[in-house]
C-alpha cells in the first residue's frame, strides 16, 4: 500500500502505518475550523474533514480537559469514570490532590485495545499519568515537574538523541507573557517530530497525540481578534496577536498534514477535541457571592487553613471552613460542596441537612444574572441527577450549568463579585470529530454527536470490542453498511470501587494533606485556571 502525501503526491511507506491514528485537538472547534478552511487556511484539515464524517460533539458538563479527555478514551460520561477536574473536587482537607490515570475508575480504550492484542502508542494525552502497563510505548500528562512521564524509561533520552526532545504539556504552558504565541507554534512543531521518530520506529497499531496549543492560544488571545469583545485592545503593530488563533491552527494543520504523510489510504484517522472554545467577558467570584448571601465566612490572614488548598486564600483574607456552609472545591469545576460534617475535616453542615443547605444554594444562583443582563446559569443540578454512576461520590455536590458560556466562575477571595474573566477565551460544551476510514461514510452529520459515542465508532471500525458497562455506542449513520459491530465484550469490563485501587479514598490516602505541589499550582495558575 502507498501512502499519499497532503499535496497528492504518493510516496512508498517508510515503517508499517498502524490500524488508527487519532489527532487530538485541546479546545478543537469547527467555529474557529470552517470559517479558516473556507478561507483557505487549513489546507490538510479541510482535505482531512471533506474525506470523513464529520460533526458537533456534545461533550461534558463542566467543559473541562480532565473530564473531556477521560471521557473519550473511556466512552464513558464523568459518573462513569470519575474524573471531574485536574483535582480531587472531594478532598476531605479542602486540599490540592492532583487527579492521576489511576483515578479514572474504570478501564479505558487502551486496556480493551491491548486486551485484544493491539499495540499503542500513546502521547501527551491528559490525565494519562503516570504511564500504565500497555503494550508500546506512552509519553503521558503529568501534572507534576517529573522526567518520570513516559514508557519505557529510556523514551525521552531516544527522543533528545534524535533530536525529537519532548517537553511535557506542564512546562510549555502560557507563563503570562504575550510572547507564547510563538513558542506555541515551535511546541506544535517539536510534538509532531517526536511523533514523527516514534511512529517511524517504534510502529503501533494504534496511535494517538493531543495538540494542547489551539486551548492555551485561544485563552489568552481570544480578545485580540474579536472588536466587540469587552477586553479588545489593539494588537501591537508587528505582533500577530491580532491573527493569534488563526495563526496557532495553521500551525495545528501543518503537524496534521505531517501525521498524515505517515499513514496510509487503509488506516483509520479520528480528529476530535475534549471541547470547544469561545468568546470569555467576566468571572463570577463565587466564594465572595456566597460570603455576601451567609453561606460561606472568611477571616483574616494572607494563608489557607492547614492543608486546605491556595486558592482559598487572597486579598488578604482565608476561607474559614468551620463557619462555611458551602464552598467551590476546585477552580473550573462549576461545582460546589455542602461543607458536610463527617465528610468534610471542619464540616459545619449535619449531614441530614445536606439537601436543605442544596435547596438554599440553588435558589441563590437560579435566577442569578451577569452585567450584560444574561441569565448565567441554566439550572444547578444535585450530583445524583448529573453524574448518575458509580462514580458519582467523588463530584462536587452541585453542578452549575451555565446558560452563558461567557462567564467563567472562580473561587478568589475578597474583591468584587464580578471582574473580567482571566482568560478571554473559554471553554464551550460544544466540541468537533471527524473520522476517515474507507468504512465511514463521509458528511456532515445533522444535529451533534455525543463524545462518549466516538471511541466506540473507531473500535467498530477495527473490529473490536468494548465492554457493555460503558455509556457510548458506536455512531452508526457514520459507518459504512457492510461494517460489521462487534458484540460488547463482559470481559473487558472493569469498573473500580471508589475505595479499591486506583479510587479516590485509596489516592487521598497517599497523597498527605497540605502537599500542594507548588510549581503545578503556579503554572495552572499563570495559565488563568486558578
Amino acid at each position: 500500500m502507498m501512502r499519499s502525501r497532503a499535496g497528492g503526491n504518493f510516496v512508498p511507506p517508510s515503517a508499517p502505518s498502524p490500524r488508527a491514528l487519532v489527532i487530538g485537538i485541546d479546545g478543537g472547534t469547527f467555529d474557529v475550523i470552517d470559517p479558516l478552511v473556507e478561507r483557505g487556511l487549513l489546507p490538510h484539515i479541510g482535505a482531512l474533514l471533506g474525506q470523513s464524517a464529520r460533526a458537533v460533539t456534545d461533550c461534558t458538563w463542566p467543559a473541562h480537559t480532565a473530564p473531556g479527555w477521560s471521557t473519550f478514551v473511556s466512552a464513558s460520561r464523568p459518573g462513569g469514570h470519575g474524573i471531574y477536574q485536574f483535582y480531587d473536587t472531594q478532598d476531605p482537607g479542602y486540599g490540592a490532590r492532583v487527579t492521576r490515570s489511576a483515578d479514572l475508575g474504570r478501564t479505558s480504550a487502551w486496556d480493551w485495545l491491548a486486551a485484544q492484542g493491539r499495540t499503542l502508542g500513546l502521547v501527551n494525552i491528559p490525565m494519562s499519568h503516570p504511564p500504565a502497563e500497555l503494550p508500546g510505548y506512552q509519553v503521558t500528562w503529568p501534572l507534576e515537574r517529573t522526567l518520570r512521564h513516559c514508557r519505557p524509561p529510556s523514551l525521552l533520552r531516544e527522543l533528545a538523541a534524535a533530536k525529537a526532545h519532548f517537553q511535557s504539556d506542564l512546562a510549555t504552558m502560557f507563563r503570562g507573557d504575550l510572547a507564547y504565541l510563538e513558542e506555541a507554534e515551535r511546541n506544535v512543531a517539536a510534538r509532531v517530530r517526536s511523533v514523527r521518530h516514534l511512529m517511524t520506529t517504534r510502529p503501533t497499531d494504534v496511535v494517538m497525540v493531543v495538540l494542547t496549543e489551539a486551548d492555551r492560544v485561544g485563552h489568552h488571545y481570544w480578545h485580540f481578534g474579536e472588536p466587540d469583545h469587552p477586553g479588545h485592545r489593539p494588537a501591537p503593530e508587528g505582533s500577530g496577536w491580532d491573527a493569534a488563533v488563526p495563526r496557532i491552527y495553521q500551525a495545528v494543520d501543518r503537524a496534521v498534514g505531517e501525521l498524515l504523510e505517515l499513514v496510509d489510504e487503509d488506516t483509520s484517522v479520528v480528529l476530535v477535541s475534549d471541547h470547544g472554545l469561545g468568546t470569555g467577558h467576566h468571572a463570577l467570584a463565587l466564594h465572595t457571592l456566597l460570603e455576601e448571601a451567609g453561606l460561606l465566612a472568611t477571616a483574616p490572614g494572607e494563608q489557607p487553613e492547614d492543608g486546605a488548598a491556595s486558592w482559598f486564600a487572597g486579598a488578604g483574607r482565608h476561607v474559614d471552613f468551620r463557619r462555611t456552609r458551602v464552598y467551590m472545591p476546585v477552580p473550573g469545576s462549576y461545582g460546589l460542596n455542602v461543607n458536610v460534617r463527617g465528610r468534610q475535616l471542619r464540616g459545619s453542615v449535619a449531614p441530614r441537612e445536606r439537601e436543605r443547605v442544596m435547596e438554599e444554594t440553588a435558589g441563590l444562583l437560579a435566577g442569578l444574572t451577569g452585567p450584560d443582563g444574561r441569565r448565567v446559569f441554566q439550572a444547578v443540578v444535585p450530583r445524583e441527577e448529573a453524574y448518575p454512576g458509580p462514580h458519582c461520590g467523588r463530584a462536587p455536590d452541585l453542578l452549575l450549568l451555565p446558560d452563558d458560556e461567557s462567564v467563567l466562575p472562580v473561587c478568589d477571595v475578597g474583591g468584587e463579585v464580578w471582574r473580567p474573566s482571566p482568560q478571554t477565551g473559554l471553554h464551550r460544551y460544544r466540541g468537533m470529530w471527524a473520522h476517515r476510514s474507507p468504512r465511514v461514510r463521509p458528511g456532515r452529520l445533522p444535529g451533534t454527536v455525543a463524545l462518549t459515542d466516538t471511541m466506540p465508532t473507531l473500535l467498530a471500525d477495527l473490529g473490536a470490542s468494548w465492554p457493555p458497562d460503558v455509556h457510548g455506542t458506536p455512531v452508526q449513520a457514520a459507518l459504512a453498511g457492510d461494517v460489521d459491530i462487534p458484540p460488547a465484550d463482559p470481559r473487558l469490563s472493569a469498573v473500580r470501587a471508589d475505595t479499591g485501587p486506583g479510587g479516590a479514598a485509596t489516592a487521598a490516602a497517599e497523597s498527605p494533606a497540605g502537599t500542594e505541589d507548588v510549581y503545578t499550582s503556579e503554572r495552572l495558575r499563570e495559565m488563568g485556571y486558578l
